[in-house]
């Protein structure tokens, strides 16, 4: 395959998903970007941007149309090879459970610790990566779970920047949404089937003649061993003297049993025997690994949780009001010892208010962690003492990456609760502002939404989510970026949503976390964060006219939208 130069063109594409044939994504799609120039591709949740995206990569063909690259239909480049040219970043960072150094490296094995620095800095991740303990050595968690949804994505789009691709395809890349799909086909399983089975019946084969072999081997071996021990103590007892057959153990009759149950006793240690011995001598390491696996299985079945997410014990407060205070406390995630997440951490939220401030205030508040200092108080409780069960099914939360399963989207916003009646689906569906494009799908609330909700854009899965929380009716409303994938229109309807829902139920407690300030301009309390400490909080209009640090970033905010 030539070198790519980087012009792409879209002539007339037209593309229906194969699961959704009544619903055209793109229709005589047109346009063209140039090499060496950046082109934004921009448009209402579910519009096609991210489906153009996954036909440059190839994941789908066109309906019709064509796609060309460099003048040459896209179908003529070898598929490996075109994606070898090409750096993603999606909306949903993809990190494996290892460094941050190896995570970068997955963009290019080959890559030198230089080469992998200058793409941190690049992706503006170095600075943050160097005030960690480990550096790039920190390991991240299984999927980045110890990362912020900023961290994860600046960290993807340095591993998409280190191979130095020709062509860098952004797919809402500041706000951590999207998903990973696989395609399996069918045959191809059903062909690996027949061969995994007949190589079965081949080894079976193979393994009942070497056993035979082995068996008639150690049988012979066995004999003949018998027969010269026999003979060569026969041949011994005649050098023996006289006065040794004097002693009543060297009778005839003695003599004449051991040579032939000493020999067997003997014989029952070789021969075939022998075989089953030097088979668990082969075996012994894996015995070994056994038995220390098995240790393994009783110290968990042993240990004690720190947070028991089944117990059923603690106090349950008769009337949850949902106030919350935060006393002194102090956080470190135990695998990060060394750095301190929040120190002498002081919050008060009144019931009915509404606050804004960090995602790991929300990891507490629904005890993924325990704090490390001081005391996380619920209604004037420390939340230890309360029943975990209980506490979490009076929070709603709806977070950077919502979670859906292959299900339809009723049951998607229903999840978790039963005999929810259709209108009540459809009401929560009306505030999230999702109810009109359901409506538009051929089966609608019957549609499913594929795994982790692959057949919707990042925007339509933020709603549903939302949707299934707000159907809940939660004492306590959490929201972590729970509008950042949507474009600014909907955004807009959705956070009237949220303010209606708050105002719904007079004694709802709401936290909001989020980088775009115009989502908590009518909070109640505004926090703001620096390395762990509340470093002002106030209202709205309150931090405005301190000009500190809400009014610097307010004003950075507004500088970059004009």
């Amino acid at each position: 395959m030539h070198n790519i130069h980087g012009d792409i063109e879209f002539d007339n594409v037209n593309f229906v998903y194969p699961s959704r044939k009544d619903v055209s994504v793109l229709r005589n799609f047109s346009f063209i970007a140039r090499a060496g120039q950046t082109t934004a591709l921009i448009g209402s949740s579910g519009c096609g941007k991210s489906t153009s995206i996954s036909m440059i990569l190839r994941y789908y063909e066109p309906s019709s149309g064509r796609i060309t690259i460099d003048g040459q239909p896209i179908t003529d480049y070898n598929v490996k090879q075109l994606r070898q040219n090409i750096g993603v970043v999606s909306q949903e960072p993809i990190l494996f459970g290892t460094s941050i150094y190896e995570n970068i490296r997955f963009g290019k094995l080959n890559a030198t610790r230089t080469e992998i620095e200058q793409a941190a800095r690049e992706a503006n991740a170095h600075n943050f990566i160097m005030q960690l303990p480990n550096k790039y050595d920190t390991l991240v968690g299984e999927r980045g779970i110890q990362l912020s949804g900023g961290e994860k994505q600046r960290i993807a789009l340095a591993r998409a920047l280190v191979k130095q691709p020709t062509l860098l395809l952004l797919d809402e890349a500041t706000s951590a949404l999207d998903n990973a799909f696989k395609y399996c086909s069918t045959f191809e399983r059903r062909h690996q089937v027949l061969i995994t089975s007949f190589l079965f019946l081949l080894l079976g084969v193979l393994a009942f003649i070497l056993r035979f072999l082995q068996y008639t081997a150690f049988a012979i071996s066995g004999s003949k061993l018998t027969e010269r021990i026999r003979s060569k103590a026969f041949a011994c007892l005649l050098r023996q003297e006289v006065a040794y057959f004097d002693r009543p153990e060297n009778s005839s009759g003695a003599i004449c049993v051991r040579l032939s149950s000493d020999a067997l006793a003997v014989q029952e240690m070789t021969g075939t025997r022998l075989g089953a011995i030097c088979e668990v001598g082969a075996i012994s390491q894996r015995i070994a690994a056994s038995f220390s696996a098995t240790e393994t299985f009783f110290d968990l079945f042993d240990r004690t949780p720190a947070i028991d997410n089944t117990s059923t014990e603690g106090q349950k407060l008769v009337d949850f009001r949902g106030e919350i205070k935060f006393d002194q406390v102090k956080f470190i995630y135990p695998i990060r010892p060394t750095s301190i997440i929040l120190k002498k951490f002081q919050l008060h939220i009144k019931p009915s208010a509404s606050g804004s401030g960090k995602s790991t205030i929300i990891q507490l508040l629904e005890r993924f962690y325990d704090v490390t200092g001081g005391q996380l108080l619920i209604d004037g409780v420390d939340i230890r003492k309360l029943n975990l069960q209980l506490v979490r099914s009076h929070f709603g939360l709806v977070s950077q990456e919502p979670i859906l399963f292959d299900l339809t989207i009723a049951e998607n916003i229903a999840y978790g609760l039963e005999n929810v009646p259709m209108d009540d689906i459809i009401n929560a569906a009306n505030k999230a502002n999702i109810h009109q494009f359901i409506e538009q799908l051929p089966r609608g609330y019957e549609t499913k939404v594929g795994l982790k909700g692959s057949f919707l854009s990042g925007g339509e899965k933020q709603r549903i989510a939302i949707a299934r929380v707000l159907l809940r009716r939660p004492k306590v409303l959490l929201l972590d970026e729970a509008t950042s994938a949507m474009d600014s229109y909907n955004e807009q309807i959705v956070q009237e949503a949220l303010d209606e829902a708050q105002t719904e139920d007079s004694s709802r407690t709401s936290i909001i976390i989020a980088h775009r300030l115009s989502t908590i301009r009518s909070c109640d309390l505004i926090c703001v964060l620096d390395k762990g400490q509340i470093v002002e909080n106030g209202t709205h209009t309150e931090l405005i006219q301190q000009r500190g640090a809400y009014y610097k970033m307010l004003a950075q905010n507004d500088s970059q939208l004009s």
